[in-house]
């Protein structure tokens, strides 16, 4: 049989086996597929996976493309920006304050804070590893927030001044301008947002407006610490002292880089404490 009598013999067989399938292709549905139509199918199956994925790879990437126009990663990518400087700028202000202020710092991030409890506390990524102590004061480059109430390895707990639970009270002084006013700042005003400094001398002539520091006298706060300033002064109920309303210089609201205050003198008082403290059983106070 010559080559070119084989071929054509070859090639109607193929047509014949294909005219077979296609006929009981069109029978309408059916089950389970045997013999030559599965292999056909399985066959067809296969190429149009290799087909199908970089065309359904092209659609996809087209779509998300389409989903993702250039006016909306515009606007993505100036919301990222305006992140970037507003961090960029807090860290300035950080570092200026720290350049300002000779004290040691730790610089932290907060990393947590809990929507039942926004006012009263957030937790930091800095702990006993990185220097972390309890009762060390947290500032921003705006003033006072706060004090580490607990601490573990490398995350601490800060208690904030807006804690309307209370805490212990905050020696501070009011800078008047011919003389400068001891008290205590214990307490929140959730209602007028104000600290409440008691403890303030009646005789004392106190002005809205004066500024309100931390007291060198306190056993945690270095002095110096800017708190906020006089907004509200009334007599206390006692009639022996005044009540001062405190407008807090830093804002609460949104708080991402913060310090803790390394003060080596309040340390070396605390570990003084303690040392008594262990001497005689406890606390008298």
């Amino acid at each position: 049989m010559r080559r070119n009598d084989a071929r054509h013999i070859l090639i109607f067989v193929c047509l014949s086996l294909l005219l077979f399938i296609s006929v009981g292709m069109t029978r309408g549905e059916r089950g389970l597929l045997i013999g030559p139509e599965s292999w056909v199918k399985n066959v067809a199956a296969v190429v149009e996976g290799i087909f199908y994925t970089p065309v359904h790879s092209a659609l996809a990437l087209s779509s998300s493309t389409e989903a993702a126009s250039p006016k909306t990663e515009l606007a993505r990518m100036e919301a990222e920006l305006k992140e970037l400087k507003r961090e960029n700028e807090e860290l300035k202000k950080q570092w200026g304050y720290a350049k300002e202020n000779p004290i040691e710092y730790i610089a932290a991030r907060v990393v947590f804070r809990n929507t039942d409890r926004w006012h009263n506390k957030v937790v930091i990524n800095r702990g006993k590893a990185d220097g972390v102590e309890p009762k060390m004061p947290i500032v921003t480059s705006q003033g006072l927030i706060g004090r580490v109430q607990s601490v573990t390895s490398h995350m601490a707990d800060v208690q904030l001044l807006t804690d309307t639970g209370g805490g212990p009270g905050i020696a501070a002084m009011i800078q008047g301008e011919n003389e400068e006013v001891l008290g205590i700042i214990e307490g929140y005003d959730a209602v007028k947002k104000r600290l409440i400094m008691k403890k303030v001398a009646v005789t004392a002539k106190i002005k809205p407006g004066e500024t309100v520091v931390t007291s060198r006298l306190s056993d945690i706060y270095p002095g110096g610490i800017l708190i906020g300033t006089v907004a509200e002064i009334k007599p206390g109920e006692s009639g022996v002292e005044q009540i001062a309303y405190v407008k807090p210089s830093a804002t609460f609201e949104r708080l991402d880089y913060v310090m803790v205050v390394r003060d080596p003198e309040k340390l070396q008082l605390q570990q003084h404490k303690n040392e008594l403290q262990s001497k005689t059983g406890g606390d008298k106070r």
